[in-house]
């Protein structure tokens, strides 16, 4: 058992969730100097492609939230954007940190950006939100998934396997790869995932204890954006691996959330904006969804047959 000063935390097991976890792990010693951070080595907790618990993907998150739930450590470090809209119960949100860039990025051959890419070009985007925003903005893409690191698909990128590869900001920015973007790529191009660019870290709702220190990390207007971020998927009855975008944003006392949902192979797009102010996170989220639903949305679900 874990002493009382003791807290046990743990991530997922690539590189990118090790430099996350740390990151956090040195955060909350920056802030609690007097706790002592155990971190669990995620390798005890192997992902298997065989079981569908690649790092990151909906089997891998809800594997290890379950062994929170179960006590085998106190806090779990995931990317926001991995997380469904609606948490097991017996789990909460104990901070969202400081968000980063949450837009997606285009790195590229020649460094080409969007619209100089040559026709049919080979892109790598290996997420459907991503490909269908993208076939929207130009039908002629030739939209690839590909298993691979963050390092290696711009390897794929560089050694001319494949045209593009777009990839999240901050997770370009995590790993240092900041001098491989050719363009960051607005919600007028590619409207980013709920909670991208944030990291979540998530503890059981009975561990006061963890919960109070966990919750110096947390930055309110991050935790705002994503609350409405999730609460515009859990409204419109998406999930985080559907084609489907959201994005809030809070400058001084407004917050504005723009959503999207598309057709995979970018025929139909449904977009729209709501503004309200902090606090409201909740009724925003449920008003863009009806928003987007009355639009065209409905449809637009219907033929993916997700309502």
């Amino acid at each position: 058992m874990a002493s009382r000063t003791s807290y046990r935390l743990c991530g997922d097991n690539d590189l990118l969730s090790r430099i996350q976890t740390e990151e956090v792990t040195t955060q909350l010693q920056k802030h609690s100097p007097k706790a002592v951070i155990e971190v669990i080595n995620p390798n005890a907790y192997p992902s298997h492609a065989d079981t569908k618990q690649t790092p990151n993907s909906p089997n891998r998150v809800a594997f290890l939230m379950n062994k929170l739930l179960g006590g085998a450590f106190d806090a779990l470090v995931l990317s926001a954007s991995t997380l469904p809209a609606r948490l097991p119960g017996g789990l909460a949100v104990g901070a969202i940190t400081s968000r980063l860039t949450p837009y997606d990025v285009l790195i590229s051959k020649e460094d080409r950006i969007l619209d100089e890419l040559p026709l049919n070009a080979t892109i790598a985007a290996n997420e459907i939100r991503r490909e269908a925003q993208m076939l929207y903005y130009r039908s002629d893409l030739k939209m690839v998934r590909m298993k691979g690191s963050v390092d290696s698909l711009i390897q794929k990128v560089k050694y001319g396997k494949i045209d593009a590869v777009i990839l999240s900001a901050a997770d370009v920015e995590r790993l240092h790869k900041q001098d491989c973007v050719v363009e960051f790529l607005t919600n007028s191009v590619c409207v980013p995932a709920a909670g991208q660019g944030s990291l979540a870290i998530l503890t059981r709702m009975s561990d006061e204890r963890t919960r109070k220190l966990v919750g110096t990390l947390n930055e309110p207007a991050s935790f705002s954006e994503v609350k409405a971020e999730w609460s515009f998927l859990e409204h419109i009855g998406l999930c985080e691996s559907d084609p489907v975008g959201v994005l809030g944003s809070i400058e001084g006392d407004r917050l504005e959330l723009e959503g999207v949902v598309a057709l995979p192979d970018g025929r139909e797009k449904i977009s729209s904006v709501v503004r309200g102010s902090p606090g409201q996170e909740v009724e925003l989220g449920k008003l863009l969804a009806d928003e987007i639903l009355v639009s065209g949305g409905r449809e637009v679900l219907q033929e993916l047959n997700l309502i």
